[in-house]
């Protein structure tokens, strides 16, 4: 598990490098490559041996820098062996043949690997978000707002959850059918997703319940937020003629909470009071009074 672990974090490490650095990577090792089998041409006399390890810069880009990038590579891996071939008479009569096949090898394996690793990145950008609203799923969620807690210890910057829940859902699944129903929760997160900033986090929890997580955000700023979402998201509701409603309650944490299942549960109980007094609301609390009120402080 150490290693695995180790080999996950050096791949994240080169992605967020980007593609660029990558790139200069792979043309480097290929470049290295290239002076050791020169040399090795030139004083062991054998040019079979290295022609394999040409294949590692071509598979690198290809994993870090896609497709096109990795054929790049591929040509430059051909062109530096043409060189080093050229240098050397008596193998001119093995070069287009040795160095077309290499090139097929190597585009083959570039095309393969590159093709894989977006698969791999399609799979894995579906299974952190909701199919039917294009919200990011409850696990994607926790792992944000679990960042989000250690970011406030390390750096004191407060952070908002607010909790909706869609009044009267059920009236329209039963009397317009679900894929009214279906439409209004789409509805629903392509609203939110347009009034919040790029660093904020709409997710579907499940049923009609939605989360959104506002970074960096105090009590103040986080009101404003959610009080213009609310009324943005009665336009929208307006547009299809649906009486439906919204009762939210939101949590701001100024100082860092115990887990992100505890501030979930307070942002749903301050919800919950908003349905008991009759829906359609929004009701604000700061975690740490919160937590006192219904004996959850650590």
């Amino acid at each position: 598990m150490p290693i695995r672990n180790m080999a996950v974090k050096y791949c994240e490490f080169l992605d967020r490098k980007g593609r660029a650095f990558n790139v200069l990577v792979g043309l480097f090792c290929a470049l290295f490559l290239g002076a050791i089998d020169f040399y090795s041409d030139l004083y062991i006399g054998t040019d079979y041996p290295l022609n394999f390890f040409y294949l590692l810069p071509v598979a690198f880009v290809a994993w870090f820098a896609g497709r096109n990038a990795a054929v790049a590579i591929a040509i430059a891996c051909v062109a530096i062996k043409i060189s080093i071939l050229a240098s050397f008479p008596e193998t001119l009569s093995l070069l287009i043949w040795m160095n077309g096949s290499a090139f097929a090898f190597f585009l083959v394996v570039a095309l393969l690997l590159a093709k894989l690793r977006q698969l791999l990145e399609n799979e894995r950008a579906l299974s952190r978000i909701d199919h039917l609203t294009g919200a990011v799923n409850r696990k994607v969620f926790l792992d944000v707002a679990t960042n989000e807690i250690y970011r406030l210890r390390r750096q004191d910057q407060p952070f908002t959850l607010a909790y909706i829940d869609l009044d009267n859902f059920k009236e329209i699944n039963d009397t317009r059918g679900h894929s009214a129903g279906d439409f209004l929760l789409q509805t629903v997160v392509a609203t939110i997703s347009d009034n919040l900033r790029r660093t904020d986090v709409v997710a579907r929890l499940g049923g009609d319940e939605f989360a959104i997580l506002l970074t960096n955000s105090d009590e103040q700023a986080a009101l404003v937020a959610i009080h213009k979402i609310r009324q943005q998201l009665h336009l929208s509701i307006l547009q299809q003629n649906l009486s439906v409603t919204f009762s939210i309650g939101v949590l701001t944490c100024t100082v860092a909470p115990n887990t992100v299942d505890e501030i979930i549960t307070l942002a749903d109980n301050l919800m919950y009071e908003v349905k008991k007094s009759g829906k359609n609301g929004i009701r604000h609390a700061v975690y740490a009074r919160c937590a006192e009120r219904w004996g959850m402080t650590g």
